[in-house]
């Protein structure tokens, strides 16, 4: 590339700069083009993820965010998933078999940065793996709870006031710089 080159390239960057009001562009923002797995996809309700991708919660959801009994307020479904709360609180109304986030058949999921209270499970991983990190569950019926899961772990988080701090019955989970507190039972394996 001449110096001829980078000139025109740089006076077509910034007429591209001022035509779009200086507004920086990603591969989500160009017409016609794909996001790609690096870019990060803002949550602020429940909702389900059914595509692999870094999402970021951007608010609170307050009062279980209409929950319904039986259901889970955020639903991954994919593979390849991380879901950074952001410090977030994702709160609940404690009814029954509600789930404020739940990995259902999927893999290699991360869950992070986000706190959650009054649900039946604060985190279910169901059929699928997961490693939840830096996660605060507390009045929760279970704070983590796993059900035909493999390769769960359970890292840098605070699991305090459930009945259950975390439910691995038959199941294999590594545990590592927990805190857990107040719980009825800390860790149930059998």
């Amino acid at each position: 590339m001449t110096l001829r080159d980078l000139r025109t390239l740089g006076v077509l960057a910034a007429a591209l700069l001022a035509v779009c009001g200086g507004a920086v562009l990603t591969a989500a923002t160009l017409p016609g083009a794909a996001a790609t797995d690096a870019t990060q996809t803002r949550i602020d309700s429940c909702t389900t993820i059914d595509r692999p991708g870094e999402y970021v919660l951007t608010a609170d959801i307050e009062n279980g965010g209409k929950t319904p009994i039986s259901k889970a307020c955020i639903r991954i479904t994919a593979d390849g998933v991380t879901l950074d709360g952001g410090g977030h609180l994702v709160d609940g109304r404690g009814v029954s078999h509600t789930k404020g986030v739940a990995v259902v058949g999927a893999r290699n999921v991360v869950v992070r940065n986000v706190e959650l209270d009054d649900w039946h499970a604060g985190v279910l991983v169901e059929s699928g793996s997961a490693t939840v990190r830096n996660v605060r569950t507390y009045s929760n019926a279970y704070g983590v709870r796993l059900e035909n899961a493999t390769d769960v772990a359970v890292e840098n988080s605070t699991v305090e006031q459930n009945l259950v701090g975390v439910s691995a019955i038959n199941q294999s989970v590594t545990l590592t710089n927990n805190e857990f507190s107040g719980n009825e039972i800390e860790v149930q394996r059998e």
